[in-house]
């Protein structure tokens, strides 16, 4: 099946040399991001494994500013969880917290009310809604992530069995580097480490980049 543009509300201006816009894709939806710092939100949150649906530049919600006007704010991504759960997120850097703080208040205040483009209204089109920054999706995080949605492409079903079967004998905490040893591939081997981690079986100890000196433990 062909991806699709998914809920977005617009597809933002193709990527140039001078910018960082450009799209990925999850479960058959590009997802556009227009900065570094959008990239690396939607890749950590596609990096999650509780995500089901991941759109872009949606949804419009209404607020009311201070002289009683109807503002509309296009949201950066809209994440819907394997819960259920239907979080609205913005982004923007750290410096900004203030001012989305206040945005998402008057957002909530306004009960998360969705203007689609035939201007029907829709209250409670949202569970939630935050403000993500270079806080929330470091370098360290983008970079975890990138590789753990690279493991769900690339995985080798023999490989992550067996190594499976090795961690669950290990006891305590061990190290990445580790599991790379006495292996055929070590390509797949790494690809196979990550998707444990992907799956909950593998469980890092420590915050951070996850490298080859990163401590794991393996969680049934």
């Amino acid at each position: 099946m062909d991806p699709t543009a998914g809920h977005a509300t617009r597809k933002p201006a193709s990527k140039q040399e001078a910018t960082a816009r450009g799209a990925t894709f999850f479960r058959g939806t590009e997802v556009y991001h227009e900065s570094e710092l959008e990239h690396r939100v939607s890749v950590k949150i596609q990096g999650r494994s509780d995500v089901r649906e991941l759109h872009s530049q949606y949804p419009i919600l209404l607020w009311i500013d201070a002289d009683g006007e109807i503002r509309k704010h296009t949201c950066d991504y809209f994440v819907v969880f394997d819960d259920g759960l239907r979080l609205a997120v913005a982004v923007k850097y750290q410096k900004n917290k203030e001012q989305l703080e206040e945005l998402i208040k008057q957002i909530r205040l306004a009960g998360f009310t969705r203007h689609d483009k035939k201007g029907h209204l829709t209250v409670g089109a949202v569970d939630d809604m935050v403000h993500l920054s270079e806080a929330e999706a470091t370098i360290d995080d983008f970079e975890n992530a990138q590789c753990i949605v690279a493991s769900r492409h690339h995985n080798d079903p023999a490989e992550f069995s067996a190594l499976l079967e090795i961690v669950r004998r290990l006891p305590g905490r061990f190290r990445f580097g580790e599991l790379l040893r006495n292996c055929t591939n070590r390509a797949n081997r790494r690809t196979a480490i990550w998707r444990l981690i992907d799956v909950g079986h593998l469980v890092t100890a420590s915050t951070g980049r996850i490298d080859e000196l990163a401590w794991l433990r393996f969680r049934g």
